[in-house]
């Protein structure tokens, strides 16, 4: 895992989100940094992600349909699910790019603010989840679902641990 990189991580993010800016103009979206690559003292693993937030269910497919079409590779969707991870076609400066599509306002999203509030305000937490993803990476490499669950019921006991969401 790569330290904190201020200047690659923001290029990189900069140039990205005015590709998905270009190819996703005919679509209402917000675009955003987010990840370890967005915090101070952040770590990566050669990724820098963006979430992309659409108004509808009809409008996520629509975009991950589009990026599909543009080279971006599609690695988790469900069919009426709130949230699918793309991977973009090529390194920006070095750096592999990671999408996530989600449904503005949804349980998904409303819970992944909360974490970015958390860690923002808890540097001590970005250390501690910063190790425990480097631990993820180590153990399952190959095995993106089992990495995937293990991280989100991570954030998710940090969330309950801090929040209270009814």
């Amino acid at each position: 895992m790569l330290k904190f990189d201020p200047v690659g991580w923001s290029e990189t993010y900069k140039e990205e989100k005015n590709n998905l800016q270009y190819y996703l103009k005919s679509f209402k979206v917000a675009i955003t940094h987010i990840g370890a690559t967005a915090y101070k003292n952040g770590r990566s693993n050669r990724n820098v992600d963006l979430l992309v937030t659409v108004d509808s269910l009809s409008d996520l497919s629509a975009v991950v349909v589009r990026l599909q079409s543009k080279g971006y590779k599609l690695i988790n969707y469900e069919e009426g699910h709130e949230v699918s991870t793309l991977v973009g076609p090529k390194k920006v400066l070095g750096y592999g790019v990671t999408i996530k599509v989600m449904l503005y306002a949804s349980e998904t999203f409303n819970k992944y603010n909360a974490f970015i509030t958390l860690v923002k305000e808890h540097e001590h937490l970005i250390r501690q989840y910063n190790d425990y993803r480097f631990e993820l990476t180590r153990k399952y490499r190959s095995d993106y679902n089992t990495y995937r669950k293990l991280k989100i019921d991570y954030i998710n006991l940090l969330l309950e641990e801090h929040f209270k969401f009814e």
